[in-house]
């Protein structure tokens, strides 16, 4: 026992902090050629533009971290003209280096590069760190091809520890194609004595939402790990029905065929299932039970749905809350409950609640919209005039515009907004500036120096971050700064979703962030930013409360929260931020 407990945590230390994150104990020394050749890296990737001259020169470096510098540049900017270089770095001696390349190839969707990562992710003598990346890079490459690979080996693979680090990402990997599932490749994986292989395997049958893993999801709501559980209890719910069709557009993938609907008595098993799921022993189970038992329209549902608007556990009312706005046909029993509920509720609540009585009772949505006006909170104050300007007719607007000739300082929240500015332009930065960045944060990085710290202040305590500048150090840089300047302090938290995420709003109206995605994993705790696709976001920042698989290479990994994680899962929205201070290196002036 005590000995298969130590390769658990092996595997589990293996699948969340990637190998090539760790810190060496003797690394070669950086020379002032090898900064200069980073320093010229950080421009490309700034630059978004490729120097291929220069990079075929920095590939050929004699010194690793700076060919592994530069096979994450070649994933991080995406010009096609950086594939042949790219690949002469497949044969690279170092595995920090390889693993990057199969890195590079998954953020660039190169299907090229498919047979090679399938190669890597297969060989025994593969080192674990370059065949679990390759395992990740074929998740995001999606092709048919990259999908037949990650089967395959799932279901040629013998279950034992020895692979369950790589096959942990192969589960995540083959969980982001969406259509029918291959129950058989991934079930086998569910028998694991690793709850982290397991809850990995479960993720994989849920997320395509067909309902021929239903009877697996089922089974496994009743493992012994919550990690595993509260997944399974996200799958048990119904799949939301399908978007309206809308015109194609040319060379797009045919829609894929949906699976077929949970029979009568399916439903009943997985309804009756969540609700014994309501009284689970971890949080977060019964936080997916809830969610996935309000996709039920049957009467013991809605009963028990109803039931947690009361609850003191916010994450389970703000979830019932939420859930109330899709019983329309129940408006007669629902919106009592509903009205009762608010009497003294807390603002996040209120504001949940008012979508719900927009779509249930216009008339009580009227009244809490106004009410919600004159909130302290800005979250409540914009939801509310949203509601009334867009969503709740004439009288909406006539309502609002009483409000504002009763108290002219609510007149700057409904002022025309007018045509949304451009975004500023990024800054525009000196070969001074690369070097300092070199030699001020990957250095440091590098050599194995702390890494700096931000303390985040809030309502519910102190949240404790390391940063990660060697691998972020435009985007650590920045948070410094609004940290250090105060800019950060009273931003609010107008998203929070129960099991999921805590974001905040923008911070100040800055030109977009370029992102630094790595090969560090979207884990619990990590820390990100908001964005609609690369290089579009603006901090506010994201605590991620749960690993989001499919977002893997779609954000910055910035940090990761080191202490306070319960004070994340205890956010409720419009909470905002009541001091941030620095702690280590970065924390005096620049």
């Amino acid at each position: 026992m005590v000995r298969r407990s130590l390769i658990s945590l092996t595997v589990v230390v293996s699948l969340i902090s990637v190998a090539v994150c760790a810190q060496k104990t003797s690394r070669t020394p950086l020379g002032p050629a090898d900064l200069d050749d980073i320093a010229a890296l950080l421009k490309m990737e700034d630059t978004r533009d490729l120097d291929l001259l220069a990079l075929q020169k920095i590939v050929k470096s004699q010194h690793p971290e700076v060919r592994r510098r530069a096979a994450q540049t070649l994933g991080r900017v995406l010009e096609p003209e950086g594939a042949p270089l790219l690949a002469t770095l497949q044969a690279d001696p170092d595995p920090d280096v390889v693993g990057t390349v199969a890195f590079a190839y998954g953020q660039r969707k190169d299907q090229a590069g498919v047979l090679w990562l399938a190669a890597e992710m297969s060989n025994a003598r593969t080192p674990v760190s370059v065949a679990q990346e390759a395992a990740r890079s074929l998740g995001k490459i999606r092709t048919p091809e990259a999908r037949a690979v990650l089967v395959r080996y799932l279901t040629d693979t013998a279950v034992s520890p020895a692979a369950s680090a790589v096959a942990g990402e192969a589960l995540l990997s083959l969980g982001r194609f969406m259509g029918r599932v291959n129950v058989a490749a991934i079930s086998r994986w569910t028998k694991d004595d690793d709850p982290e292989v397991r809850w990995r395997a479960t993720w994989a049958l849920y997320r395509p939402r067909d309902t021929a893993a239903f009877a697996e999801l089922l089974r496994l709501s009743h493992d012994s790990s919550g990690d595993v559980r509260f997944w399974a209890m996200r799958g048990l719910g119904l799949p939301a029905p399908p978007a309206p069709a809308r015109g194609g557009r040319a060379g797009a993938a045919p829609p894929t065929p949906s699976s077929p609907s949970l029979t009568d008595a399916e439903k009943a098993s997985a309804s009756a299932r969540l609700r014994e799921g309501l009284a689970d022993s971890d949080r977060r189970v019964r936080t997916e039970a809830l969610r996935a038992l309000a996709t039920f329209d049957d009467d013991a549902s809605v009963e028990a749905v109803l039931k947690e608007l009361t609850s003191k556990d916010s994450w389970m009312a703000a979830s019932a809350v939420e859930a109330t706005a899709r019983y329309t046909s129940r408006a007669a029993t629902v919106v009592p409950r509903l009205s009762a509920m608010l009497a003294g509720a807390p603002t996040s609540l209120r504001i949940t609640a008012l979508t719900s009585l927009v779509a249930l009772a216009p008339a009580q949505a009227l009244d809490l919209a106004v009410s919600l006006l004159h909130d302290k909170s800005a979250t409540a104050r914009q939801q509310a005039v949203q509601a009334l300007q867009r969503r709740l007719g004439d009288e909406g607007h006539a309502r609002l515009d009483a409000a504002v000739a009763a108290d002219p300082k609510l007149a700057p929240l409904v002022a025309p907004a007018g045509p949304r500015p451009a975004p500023p332009a990024r800054p525009v930065r000196t070969d001074a500036d690369y070097r300092r960045l070199v030699t001020d944060w990957i250095v440091p990085a590098y050599n194995g120096a702390p890494a700096p710290h931000v303390i985040l202040d809030t309502p519910r305590g102190s949240i404790d971050i390391e940063l990660y500048p060697g691998d972020a150090p435009f985007g650590v840089e920045y948070m410094l700064d609004v940290v250090k300047t105060g800019a950060i302090v009273g931003t609010e938290f107008p998203r929070v979703v129960p099991n999921f995420v805590d974001q905040e709003a923008p911070i100040r109206s800055d030109a977009p962030l370029r992102d630094e995605v790595s090969r560090r994993g979207l884990t619990r705790g990590n820390l990100s930013w908001a964005s609609g696709g690369l290089d579009t976001g603006r901090p506010g920042y994201t605590l991620g409360i749960t690993p989001q698989p499919h977002n893997e290479g779609d954000f910055t990994t910035l940090g990761g929260v080191v202490k306070g994680m319960d004070v994340v899962d205890r956010i409720e929205l419009g909470d905002a931020i009541t001091g941030a201070r620095i702690v280590g290196r970065g924390a005096g002036s620049k």
